[in-house]
Order: structure tokens, then sequence, then C-alpha cells
């Protein structure tokens, strides 16, 4: 290899000589691969595989090896340009795109073993240099080469790549690293606590605990400090660890840094023992010398390092810890936490290195939700840090990197795909324009550059500037930013096709990557928290990844944020409505009179103004426009050196300040409209609560109260208004963000007195039930009234909150019932965007399927905006911290009309989304077919499930359509049926006798006068006497002896009188007879709807009655047995999302209407049903009714598996199904194979089979279809 000339690649001397040799020595059998495969339309020309193996295939499934000549690059494509990508880009997009996992590439020195890895944005790989490791003599890397790269560690085919050894390990160390950041949370906690403490302690700092016992220096700033000092640490570490803070090329005063600066000196302190010596404090003082390398002073420079500055090293963050000293044994001890991590018994080093920013993030962010308390033991100060017995853990925050991965997927790609699309197009315009001039002399100028004045044209940008200028000009937002996690995801993946651009590589170096990714944050990233010590957090996040050798920080201040997403104005040109009447509803802690006065007076004022002119102000949008240029101008200073950052800040404080007259006005007139929502409505208030006047003469540029606008200022500060439209001038200006991604919270908007008092007061906390807390809080008032108020207070927060989303009007769609933060935040993320942006945010599935979000889920499907909705079980701990039955999905919303939706159900792990079986496409115009009322969404598990269903309502109308005809026929299209008669059947529903409210009309004992009453429990499909009670209240199911016996009832829990049953009744329903149902079912029972021919008696309100106007009986009776058919409970099956066959639920599934049966049809069916429903004398009226005068029939399990079984066959075939569609209803696996991911009636299968030996109602229910000729 040493002998290949300069100008050759060498790659047959590098495969002859010595790859393939090698490969054979690791047990491979390395066979040449002569043809390229085609994928999609790419030829990837893979050069080996792991050795022959027979396929029916013409692909050789085994393992790729891809090699390549020793004078060639991994990373970069050959000079020659082909092939069309680098040799690590052609392998890793070679897995991306198949199903091979693992595979290997080399150019003789460099060895890599790859996975696939799709989702990811960066180079992802293990990597030996053979040749430093052989010069070295480093055998003992070598051995690890071996061990990892040998051919039983690589799967044998296709079939195994999910259980080779490889795989094993990757799988394994996915769970070691959730292991590893509960560790690095435990450490980091205990070191926030050292340093505290260490602070406190320290005798010289007398000035410290006495500002501490003043109040002049709260425990929450103290804690931010702490936390600062942890973030500087933490950079640090990182940059130390990854060489990216020193100039390799002066070793000397890289040297002196390392060895008299570095924090990687200290570590190695801290984790001996031996020197953490009590009574010094120099370290400390040495750590402050190497914070003031990197900021804007010259001493840095010295060394070679570039200055950082910033808000992480600027020389003020850190004044109130820099005053004071710490003792080199806490000092050290803290280091040593941050440092080690105990693993299985072992101490180990935390890789910084490794470790991904994120993790990191969700580590620190787990630590935000402590409350920090200082206090005194016998005259000496300890910091703590306390939290409730509900302590969240690191898992309640980190979202998996394959969620955040799919969503980046969905929603951003599509972003940026259509970027740089738009400029392929406007490229093939300015080209057509140039061949024909005249045809574009009223056209704007397509791929110029312009100054600011447009006063002159500058040379036209080249096609690989306009794509950078696309892409930089993409906006990405998260609402509740946490730690960075989805914005590091994208500042990432734009990145990386910035830098694709750039470098013309599909998987570009590490250092073009940086570059490009530092580009993006400075341009692209948006983030709002609640949390400041989140949003300082989420700055250090994104502050490591943009960093780049001989750059300083970022700017962050304008772009990440800290406020209530959720609280504010959105949109400013709701000021011209002037302040809602609603905002002066009463809350906890308002004063009813007061409210009632500045309700009525507010309302009067906006009618007085109203009466004068059209509406308040009409410059507004002008001054918008204008916010909009000065932000933009701010975004273009760049930040190449610290006096560029330095200029930034200084420009934005001038902007977002006071200094600002007209965006300071807006920003007040802004916190007029909110605080009105907030401010106690009480008399100490009443020259400081604002109204729509001090509004509108504000706006106009009147003199306005002073005090009123300084108390709503003040207010938006202690309540952290969030006006977006202020805040990013810029984005609104064009129409909103490109994409939204995040993963808000979910909670109720509610004070939850056990978390409020967790950290306050254990006994309340830990009361043990509502009533002990509700009297222990009031016993406040004489023994801790200060924490009463603060109770109060939050309690009126919180019910303030609830009505800024109710009375504001922002929250049109969501704000019903019990609001939650999810839900809001949906509605708030839609406004967000523009009409080509897209969102992709993790809430809870509720928001598709509850009836409560009916009106947003349903707005979003009559818009045509919902992308796609992949729901999630959490069986699989996807989330650590959230119950195992919680649903959640990855939402997406699109600003402009989407054709076709992707949906996927019950998934549990991010990799099902690739199954072409699990996921389906839904169009609005199917979601209006299938839930034409509530427009919420179907439950489906595969397409087939998806596709059966939806063929099925387009043949079969439901139970009852609420919308107009008029509606209803404009917008089914194809399927008018459904408009077609309302409520066919005339039903109606009755929950008769309700278990709790009614309780006081049960009798425990029978009497006369007195009629049994039914619960849901006691009757099952055709079988009105499925359970019984016994003297004990306990229930048991009745025998078949006993189902025999024509005169045996059963035997309720409680008795109701016959005159309360009839008055429920009367001009309702006049036969002796009901037909009810089940409420509470799922869709993994054996049977889902189950209901059953009653006797005239008291029914439960968990037993819904279906009251019909139809007077058919042998008609009613078709109805009847449909609803207990199998085809019938299948559909059910797809529409439960819960445990509650809510009315809602039943009026929506495709009911067969009575116009269908034919005379045959009504004999077939209500024979049997006669036969299946009269087996006891108590449902004599139900046959006489039917012209039936005989004898019960004698219940016979055989003979009635067989009816039913017919009139399964039989129903469907009136549904217009094919034998195969019914053998699909019955058992998916019947059609698809075992390992299909859809399951009907597992149960009744499992059941049947360990009582019959066989599936018998699948072999019934075929042989009648066969027997009846269908």
């Amino acid at each position: 290899m040493e002998r290949v000339g300069e100008e050759e690649t060498g790659t047959s001397e590098t495969r002859e000589y010595w790859a393939v040799p090698l490969l054979k020595l690791l047990g491979y059998e390395p066979i040449l691969q002569v043809k390229a495969e085609v994928i999609d339309g790419q030829t990837f020309a893979i050069s080996h595989r792991a050795e022959e193996i027979a396929s029916s295939e013409d692909i050789n499934p085994s393992p790729p090896l891809h090699v390549i000549g020793c004078k060639l690059s991994l990373e970069q494509r050959s000079p020659s340009g082909r092939p069309r990508l680098s040799a690590h880009g052609l392998l890793q997009e070679y897995l991306n795109r198949t199903e091979h996992l693992w595979g290997i590439v080399t150019n003789g020195f460099q060895w890599r073993l790859l996975r696939d890895c799709s989702l990811m944005t960066r180079l992802t790989f293990v990597e030996f240099d053979l040749e430093q490791i052989f010069n070295n003599e480093n055998f003992a890397e070598f051995g690890l080469f071996y061990r990892l790269f040998h051919r039983t560690r690589l799967p044998d085919g296709i079939d195994d790549v999910d259980s080779c050894l490889l795989e094993f390990y990757h799988q394994e160390a996915l769970q070691q690293g959730g292991r590893v950041r509960d560790r690095l949370r435990d450490g980091v906690e205990e070191a926030l606590k050292l340093l505290g403490s260490g602070f406190l302690q320290h005798p010289q700092n007398e000035e410290l605990r006495e500002a501490v016992m003043r109040g002049e220096l709260s425990e929450q700033d103290y804690y931010r400090q702490l936390l600062l000092m942890i973030y500087r640490l933490l950079f640090l570490m990182v940059a130390e660890s990854r060489n990216l803070l020193l100039d390799g090329e002066d070793i000397d005063k890289a040297r002196i840094y390392t060895e008299y600066y570095s924090i990687n000196r200290l570590r190695a302190l801290a984790e001996r023992k031996s020197y953490r010596r009590e009574g010094f404090q120099d370290i400390w003082q040495g750590l402050r010398v190497t914070f003031s390398l990197f900021d804007e002073s010259w001493r840095g420079q010295l060394l070679g390092l570039s200055p950082l500055n910033g808000d992480l090293f600027g020389s003020k963050s850190l004044e109130t810890l820099d005053s004071y000293a710490i003792d080199n044994h806490d000092l050290l001890l803290a280091l040593r936490h941050l440092s080690l991590y105990e693993n299985r018994g072992q101490l180990r080093r935390v890789n910084y290195a490794a470790l991904d920013v994120e993790e990191l993030g969700s580590v620190y962010e787990s630590l935000l939700d402590f409350t920090p308390k200082i206090v005194t033991y016998e005259g000496i100060y300890v910091f703590k840090l306390v939290t409730g017995s509900d302590r969240k853990t690191t898992g309640s925050y980190y979202t998996p990197p394959e969620l955040v991965g799919q969503l980046i997927k969905s929603a951003l790609e599509p972003v940026i795909a259509e970027k740089l699309a738009e400029v392929s197009r406007s490229s093939s315009s300015a080209s057509i324009l140039l061949a024909n001039p005249q045809k574009g002399k009223n056209k704007d100028n397509l791929g110029t550059n312009k100054d600011n004045l447009g006063s002159e044209t500058l040379p036209p940008l080249s096609l690989q500037q306009q794509q950078e200028a696309a892409l930089l000009s993409i906006k990405v937002c998260d609402p509740a930013c946490g730690s960075g996690h989805f914005l590091l995801a994208a500042a990432r993946r734009i990145g990386k096709e910035l830098a694709r651009i750039r470098t013309g590589e599909v998987h570009p170096s590490p250092e073009p990557l940086s570059q490009a990714v530092r580009d993006v944050i400075q341009h692209c990233i948006y983030g709002v928290d609640y949390n400041p010590l989140s949003v300082d957090l989420c700055k250090v996040a994104l502050w490591i990844e943009g960093f780049c050798k001989g750059y300083p920080l970022n700017f962050l201040d304008h772009r990440i944020k800290c406020g209530n997403s959720l609280v504010g104005v959105l949109d400013i040109s709701v000021l011209k409505e002037g302040i809602p009447d609603g905002a002066f509803k009463a809350v906890t802690g308002d004063e009813k009179k007061w409210a009632t006065a500045f309700k009525k007076r507010n309302k009067e004022e906006r009618k007085n103004i109203e009466s004068h002119q059209l509406s308040l102000f009409d410059n507004l949008e002008i001054s918008l426009e204008k916010y909009a240029q000065d932000w933009q101008a701010l975004g273009k200073i760049p930040e190449n050196n610290t006096d560029d950052v330095k200029l930034k800040k200084e420009q934005y404080l001038s902007r977002h300040s006071d200094k600002n007259e007209g965006w300071w006005r807006d920003y007040s007139a802004c916190n007029l409209w909110t605080a009105a929502f907030f401010m106690p409505l009480t008399e100490n208030n009443l020259q400081l609560l604002p109204t729509t006047e001090a509004l509108h003469r504000l706006l106009e540029g009147n003199k306005t109260t002073t005090s009123v606008v300084k108390a709503a200022n003040q207010l938006a500060q202690e309540k952290r208004f969030f006006h977006w439209c202020l805040e990013f001038p810029e984005v609104f200006e064009e129409g909103g963000f490109s994409c939204v991604l995040g993963n808000p919270p979910w909670e109720r908007i509610k004070l939850q007195e056990k978390e409020f008092f967790a950290s306050k007061d254990e006994a309340i906390a830990t009361a043990k039930n509502k009533a002990a807390r509700t009297k222990l809080i009031k016993q406040l008032a004489h023994t801790n009234p200060t924490l009463l108020q603060a109770f109060e207070e939050a309690k009126h927060d919180a019910d303030a909150q609830g009505k800024f989303i109710r009375e504001s009007a922002r929250f049109l769609l969501t704000s019903k019932g019990d609001i939650n933060t999810y839900a809001v935040f949906a509605e708030t993320v839609r406004k967000l965007i523009n009409s080509d942006g897209q969102v992709g945010v993790i809430i809870p599935t509720g928001i598709a399927t509850d009836a409560t979000y009916q009106n947003f889920f349903g707005d979003l499907i009559q818009q045509e905006n919902l992308s796609s909705l992949y729901d999630f079980e959490n069986r699989e701990k996807l989330f650590s911290a959230v119950d195992s039955r919680m649903k959640f999905s990855l939402l997406g919303i699109s600003g402009k009309a989407t054709q076709n939706t992707n949906f996927s159900f019950f998934l549990t792990q991010a990799k099902q989304i690739e199954d072409k079986n699990r996921v389906f496409q839904l169009s609005p115009q199917d979601i209006k077919l299938m839930n034409p009322n509530t427009l919420t969404c179907p439950v489906f598990r595969t397409k087939a499930d998806a596709e059966l269903t939806k063929k099925i309502y387009q043949r079969v109308p439901v139970l009852e359509n609420e919308k107009a005809d008029a509606e209803l026929r404009g917008s089914l299209g194809d399927y008018p049926h459904q408009a077609t008669g309302h409520n066919p059947w005339g039903i109606s529903f009755m929950a008769m006798f309700h278990m709790s409210n009614d309780s006081h009309l049960f009798k425990s004992e029978a009497g006369e006068g007195l009629v049994p009453l039914y619960e849901a429990k006691m009757f099952h499909q055709f079988d009105h006497r499925w359970a019984s009670y016994d003297d004990q209240g306990n229930t048991h199911d009745l025998k078949l002896e006993e189902k025999m016996e024509c005169d045996r009832t059963v035997q309720p829990r409680y008795w109701v009188d016959k005159i309360e049953v009839e008055n429920k009744l009367a001009g309702k329903w006049d036969k002796e007879w009901l037909i009810g149902f089940r409420d509470i079912c799922r869709s993994t029972d054996e049977r889902t709807f189950i209901s059953s021919i009653l006797p005239k008696t008291a029914i439960s309100n968990k037993a819904p009655l279906l009251i019909s106007r139809e007077s058919n009986i042998n008609l009613l009776s078709c109805f009847y047995a449909y609803l207990n058919s199998i085809c019938f409970d299948f559909v059910v099956r797809q529409k439960m999302g819960g445990t509650s066959l809510n009315f809602f639920i039943v009026k929506q599934l495709p009911v067969i209407p009575p116009d269908w049966y034919t005379e045959e049809d009504i004999e077939f069916i209500s024979s049997r049903v006669l036969e299946l429903v009269y087996t006891a004398y108590d449902m004599k009226p139900f046959a006489e009714d039917m012209g039936y005068s005989g004898e019960p029939f004698i219940w016979d399990e055989d003979r009635r598996a067989i009816l039913r079984a017919e009139l399964d066959a039989k129903f469907a075939k009136l549904y217009g199904l094919t034998r195969d569609e019914l053998r699909y209803i019955l058992d998916p696996a019947d059609v698809y194979g075992e390992d299909f991911p859809s399951e009907t009636f597992r149960v009744l299968k499992n059941n049947e089979m360990r009582k019959y030996g066989e599936y018998r109602t699948q072999r019934l229910v075929l042989a009648a279809w066969d027997m009846m000729g269908y």
C-alpha cells in the first residue's frame, strides 16, 4: 500500500493485499459484488458481501462490506465525482434504504462499523484507525477491534438482523444510557448541594450569609447562580473532551492550558481522594481565572483561546459567587460527583465527549423541578433541594431520540424539501426569463441580490447561494423548549442539509457540519419556556452544539426567551376590540362586587369608543412592519467575534426596551390587555385595574394613568406574559414559523394542592383525603398565614389562567371542560405556523379521540390541516415515568390543505412507523364519512382494518347523522347515502336509573310493587340471564342447567318501584320488553358491543336503552340481531378509544337501515332471533309481539352457536363483504399469517380454543357462508 502512487486510488492493492485477507482472518469469506444494486432508482456499488448466501432474490442477503482504496477518504467523494457518494455515505445510505442493519466500510487504514440510522443527523459509527494502532503498538485496542468486527458479531443475513450480537450490544447500550442518565442526575444533584452549602459555610462568606438572611439574595437567585456555575463546568468539560478549545498546532500553549487551567486537570484532582484537604480555597481562585480566559478580556488570547463571552462566560454572569470563597474540599468533591458515576458497583468516568447534548440536557432539566431551600442547623447554613413524594425522574423530560427523529422526518424535512424546491422552480423560471427577457418585464427579478435600498442590483446569486439562503430562512420554534432537545435536532438536520450543499457530500465531515449547525442556530432556531432555568439550560445546550473553534458563543437572547407561551397576545389585532368583558369574571380571591362593577364599566367604555370610531386604532400593522424590519436587521449582524456579539446584544436591548418608544407602547398595551385577566379584582386594586379606555388612550398616544401601565408591566414580568407578535415580529410579519416542534406539558390548568404543598408542608401534602387536606389548609390562618397567602395567590393565578384561556378568544376550540395544557398548546402551535408551515408535537391521543376536543380535531379535518397522527401505547416505556397505559401521539399539522393523512395506532416502538401494514392513509372525506357528527378520529390497528372499515362505511350509513342534508351532500361527495334519513330507525337513547344519583330509589329487598333493577353485568348477547346476584351481594354466571329452566329468572341486587319505571318510559316506549346494551366495554374484550332484549323492568344507567320508533317488531328484531353480529362488532372495535361506549360513538356506527331488508331477510333473521331470545317465560311479551304463542325454546348451546353463525354470515353478506374479508374479520392471522400486527377477536378465539379445542365461531360462520351459497 505504501507503493501506491499519489495519483492512484490503490483500490485493487488495498482489497487484494490487505483488506480481504484481514477480513478472512476475522471469519469472513468476502465475495466481490460485480453488479451494483439498484434501490428506488439509485445505484449502490457496494464492493463486497460477507460471504456467498444462496437466495431466491438476485441480491445476496449477507452483510455489506465496502472496501475502497487506501488513498481515498471515507468521508469525501472521489475528485472524479464517481461514485456519487463518499464511501461512508454510500454504505450509510444503503443501510438506511434496505433491511440491513449493520455493515463495514474501510480504506484499509480506517475501519468503520455502521448501523442503519435513517433518523440521525450526524455521522454515527465506530471507527478503528489500524495505522495508528500499529504505529503506537496499541495491541489492547486491536484486540477490541478483533472482538467487535469479527464475523460472529454481525447477522448471518436479513432474517436475524434484530438478534445478532451487535444489535444486542446496541440495545443494551441504549438501556444502559437511561441508567447512566439517572446516575448523572444524582451526581449533579449532589454537586449542587455541596457547592451551595460550601459557599454558605465558608468562614470568609459572612456577607453572603447575611444577604440570604435579610432576603437580599433569594434562594431561587442563589440556585440560579449555582446552576450557571455548573453549566460553565459542563460546557468546558464537553469542549475539552471533544478538543474544541485549543489550537492543536501550538503545542506549548495547549500544554500550558491543559496542565494549569483545564477542567480536566481539576477532574483528575477530584478523582484522587488524597488531594481533597480542607482549609484551602486556591482552587476556586484558579477556576475563576479559567473562566476569565473565555470572557472578552485579553487573557485567553495569550493561550490561543478565542473568547466565548455571551451570557455563559460574561464577566458579570457569576458576580455573586465571584465575590466569595469555597473550600478546596467542597469544590473538588462537587467536581468528583460531576466527573464520576457508579455503575454496577464500580466508579466510572463520565465520557462527556460521547454524551449527546440532549441527554445532558434531560439530566439537568430534571433538577429544575426542585425547590431550593437554605436552612440552618445549630448555626450552620445548609443548601437543600426539596421535592415532593412524586418527584419526577429524568425520564419525565427525556424524549426518546427515535420519537424526535420521527417528528423531524414528518414535520421539518417537508419544509426543507419545499424550500429547496422553491429555489429549483425559481432558477428554472429565471432561466426562462434569461432566454426570453420580454416575458419577465413585469415580474420580480429572480435569483438576484439587491442591497437593502433596492437601488442597485448586485450579481445574481449562484444556485448554491440561493439554496443556502433558502435553508437559513427556515424558522423553527419549540414553544415549551425545556433543555432544547427538539431545537438541537432541528439545528442538526437543517445544518446537515446546509453542509451537504456547501460540500457536495451526502454525509459531510464534522468540521463543515459544525459550522453549518452554528449558522443554523444563529439564523433559524427559536424557543420559549416558562422556567427561566430551562431557558438558561437550552442556551447552554445550543452553545455546546453550535460551538466552533475560533468563534464566540452565539447570541441567543433574542431567540431563546422566557415566557408563558399560553398567556399573552398572539395576534395584535385583538387590541382593536378592547379588553373582553370576560376578563372581569370573578375567580378565587376576587371580590364579586368589584368584578361586576368593572365588567359593567368596561362594557360601557367599549361602547362609548365604538360609537365614535370603527376600531381602537388603525396603524398597528405599520408599526409591526417597522419592528419586523428592526429585528431582521438585527439578525443580519454577524457573530464572527466578540465585538459582533456585543454589538448585537446592545442593538437588541435598545430595541427590546423603553428606549424603543413605539415598541414599548405596544408592549405595554399588550400587557394592559392581558393583565386585566390576572390582576385580582379587589378594592386594593381599584386604581390599578386596566380597562378598555386605558388601553385606548395608550394606543392613541394620549395620557394614560402611569400607575395602571406600571402595574400591568410589573404583573407581566411576574407572570411572564409572552406576546408572540412583539417578541418575534420578523417571524409574524412573514405569517409565522416554518416549523413548530415539541413535547409540551401534559397537565391540567388547575392548582394541584398536593403538588403545591409537597415542598412546603408535608402534613398537608400527605393528608389521607381532600377533606382532611382542606381542614389543614384552613388551619394555616393561625399556624402559617404566610404559606396560606402563598397558596391563595397560587390558586388565584391558576384560576386566572383558566379564565384567560376560556375568555380571551384565543382558544376557541380547546377551552371546554377541564382544560389540559396539551390541548391549548395544540391550538397555539397551529396558529404559530405560516401558510406553508408544519407542526410536529407529542401530545396525548385524546386530542383526536376525546369528545372534549372534537371541535379542535374536527376543525383540523374540515380545513384539511391534519398531516399525520401516529398513536403510541406506552407499554414499552418510551417515557419511563409515564403510566404504561398512557396513549400519546406524534401529531402533524400542516398550514396548507393536505389531501391524505398518515395514521397509525397502537404502536409501541418508533420503528413500527416504517411497517407498511401499520400505517394507512385517510382523507378528510374518509373521516367525515366514518365520524360525521364529531369528526373525531377512528382507531385502526392496521391498513387492512382501515380499508375494510372504510368499505363498510361507503356502503352502510351511520345510525344517526346529526348534520343537515345539504351540508352532508356537499361534504360526503361519492357517498350521499349517508345523508338520507338522519335516523332511519328512529332511535333515541335513555339512561334509566343512575346508580349514584338515583340510589335513594333503590330497595335492597323485593316487595309488592317493586321490580328488579337490571345491571349491565347481568346480561350478554342474546342472553338476558347471563349473571345473577346471591344473598351476599356477589354475582355468578348462570350455569347451563339453570338456563335450561324456562322459569328461571335472575336475582338483582336492588329493586325499584314499578311506578318509577312507568314514569320513565311514559310516552316513549309502550312494549313490555326493552333493548339495552352495555356501556362499559373494551375493544380487546371477547365481544365489545353487547346488547340484549330484556324484560320491562328498571335498568341501570350503565345499560342504556335503545328506544325505536319502528312499529314492525319482526323488522326491529333485525336491528337487534345486527347489533350482536360479529361484523358489526368488528367496526365497533375500531371506534373504541377507551372503555365507555358513549352515545356519540353509537350514533356514528354503520347500521343497515330498515328499507334494506327484504321480506325473505326479515323472515330469515327474525325466526332465529325469536329462538335465541325466547328462552324463558319472562320474555313471553316479546315472543307474542313477534306473533309467536308457543312455549320458550330450551337452551341448547350447540343449536344456538349454529343460529348465531348463520346470522353472522347473513349480515356479512348484507354488508357486501367477500369470504376473505369475513375470514379477516374472524381472524386476520388466517389471511395474513401469525405475525400480522392486527387482531380482532383474539380473546374469543383463545377462549374457544381452550373450551372446544378449535376456534368454533370461525368454523361455523364460514360453514354457514358456504352453505348459504354466498
